[in-house]
């Protein structure tokens, strides 16, 4: 009972950690949130918009769970906080059904869960803000449908993959149903029922929001589903991440740890003679296959391989040798150990003012501060992590892992934050502004974009005849802004030195400005991939 009683406040304390208490940071929080930003102020449920002007690159269903929590929470919480629970929402989904997909499976079920979180890729992308929670969340409902043939689970699974980031979870699923049927464990006629009952659960998600959108709009249809779905994978968009065929297979050394040790012994050990770990390889290896081969790569996009990797742990974990499970263990207890009592001696100097030089040069001028409810919620993990040691491996790690990702989510998020939001560059700028004068914004990355219009009511583009102009600069150097303006500020975040703004206020009439400053567009706002 003690144990069960421990493992359920990790599980919940590893969730809620770095949750709440810090505004969206870039580069996916903040764009995403301007997405559900514009949802709560326009009531528009079916163009993901930003900043004032139409976002299409993904669907809208994650967008749409964290309006719906926004709103129904932001009596309690600032809008991001409350924003944020829709990760928290599919973080608790994803985990739920990696655990049934690996139930009457495995000795110990709740280890697959265990493992995925204390995957070292997933921590810090299973709380942020992201629409890949939500493909998770759908990712495991789909493998959970094909492991149990349960076609409901399978085209539902797909649907909430497919409404979370367009065509590549449902592709994934189906190629990986396909090729299940390799093993004759799989060719049975309950498994084909299931495929074709998916198909049609399947339906209602694939059809009813694309067929709204292309009614509302041919051309953000076209620009949805062949430049952000078809012309991404193949890089003709120009869109996503490095080109790097072995981006995933590198990065999974330490995305994946500590499951893929795990998953080696389990597939050693069990030869691929049972379902589950059939199961496991063949998800994996389809996916490793089908994101390598893309045009661009991302961390990021590697979420949904860490889950067939924990499925295999968890086989492989009722067999692993000493050898392997000592020096796991040790790392979680003496690793971990040592992270966190540096964690707490940082604080305790930076609160003292004896910080080293480094974390000053990390976030200037940042004045630390007590803060009682954060201090008390750092105890409360560290208590945890001390109660952990009765856990196995799976709890262990875990414990591990959230004494240190709660420490910094605790005792140094206020640091963290100081350098990372866009609040106070843009509440500088806007003790600069003229009162109810109008910003015509230039060159803003969408992260930008959406945090000024989030704390400062600026959208893209406006209109030309404003009379305040902002400017994005990736350097130091001015922009050449032209004729008629003059600088009124400039600044940047703390420790930043690769995002500059600056304010230029005009100082003479439209008709006398030169032809740089009244050409067609040049209060445009262009799009920049982050």
């Amino acid at each position: 009972m003690f144990r069960a009683l421990v493992l359920g406040a990790l599980i919940v304390a590893w969730i809620g950690a770095g949750l709440f208490g810090h505004d969206p940071w870039k580069p996916d929080e903040a764009y995403t949130f301007g997405l559900v930003y514009h949802i709560l102020q326009s009531n528009d449920w079916l163009v993901p918009t930003l900043g004032g002007q139409p976002f299409v690159e993904k669907p809208p269903l994650f967008f749409w769970t964290a309006a719906f929590l926004a709103n129904a929470t932001e009596v309690f919480l600032p809008l991001h906080d409350a924003a944020r629970l829709a990760s928290a929402f599919y973080v608790a989904v994803t985990l739920l059904f990696t655990y049934l997909s690996a139930k009457d499976w495995c000795e110990s079920p709740l280890a697959a869960p265990l493992i995925l979180a204390g995957c070292l890729g997933y921590l810090q992308h299973a709380h942020q803000l992201i629409t890949d929670n939500a493909l998770m969340a759908g990712m495991a409902i789909g493998f959970y449908g094909l492991a149990r043939t349960s076609g409901l689970a399978f085209g539902t699974g797909a649907g909430i993959a497919f409404l979370s980031k367009g065509l590549l979870g449902p592709g994934l699923l189906g190629i990986s149903a396909i090729g299940l049927l390799l093993f004759r464990e799989w060719r049975t006629r309950a498994y084909l029922r299931s495929v074709l009952v998916a198909m049609i659960a399947f339906l209602p998600w694939a059809v009813i929001w694309p067929l709204l959108l292309y009614r509302h709009s041919p051309a953000l249809f076209n620009e949805w589903f062949w430049i952000n779905n078809v012309g991404r994978f193949t890089g003709e968009a120009g869109l996503g991440g490095v080109l790097d065929h072995a981006h995933y297979a590198k990065a999974l050394v330490w995305f994946a740890f500590p499951a893929w040790p795990l998953a080696l012994w389990g597939l050693w050990h069990d030869r691929l003679r049972t379902p589950r770990v059939q199961f496991g390889l063949v998800t994996f290896i389809v996916m490793l296959a089908v994101l390598s081969f893309a045009s661009s790569a991302r961390t990021l996009y590697g979420l949904p391989l860490l889950m067939p990797l924990a499925l295999l742990a968890a086989a492989g974990l009722e067999s692993v040798p000493e050898w392997l499970a000592r020096p796991l263990r040790i790392l979680a207890v003496v690793g971990a150990g040592a992270l966190g009592l540096a964690l707490w001696l940082g604080w305790a100097a930076l609160l003292a003012g004896v910080a080293p030089a480094i974390v000053e040069s990390q976030s200037p001028g940042f004045a630390p501060i007590l803060e009682p409810i954060a201090f008390g919620a750092a105890l409360a993990i560290t208590a945890l992590w001390l109660f952990s040691g009765t856990l196995a491996l799976p709890g262990r790690w875990l414990a591990g892992v959230t004494l240190v990702w709660g420490l910094a989510m605790t005792l140094w998020l206020p640091w963290l934050d100081h350098a990372k939001s866009y609040r106070g560059v843009i509440a500088d700028m806007q003790r600069a502004r003229p009162k109810g004068q109008c910003v015509t914004a230039r060159d803003l990355t969408e992260p930008q974009r959406a945090m000024f219009h989030y704390f400062a009511g600026i959208r893209a583009g406006g209109p030309a005849d404003c009379p305040l102009l902002l400017w994005h600069t990736p350097s130091i150097k001015p922009p050449a802004v032209g004729e008629g303006w003059e600088l009124r500020w400039r600044g940047t975040r703390p420790g930043d030195t690769k995002e500059f703004f600056w304010l230029y206020e005009r100082v003479r009439s439209v008709a006398a400005l030169s032809w740089f400053d009244r050409r067609p567009g040049a209060g445009g706002d262009p799009v920049t991939r982050s």
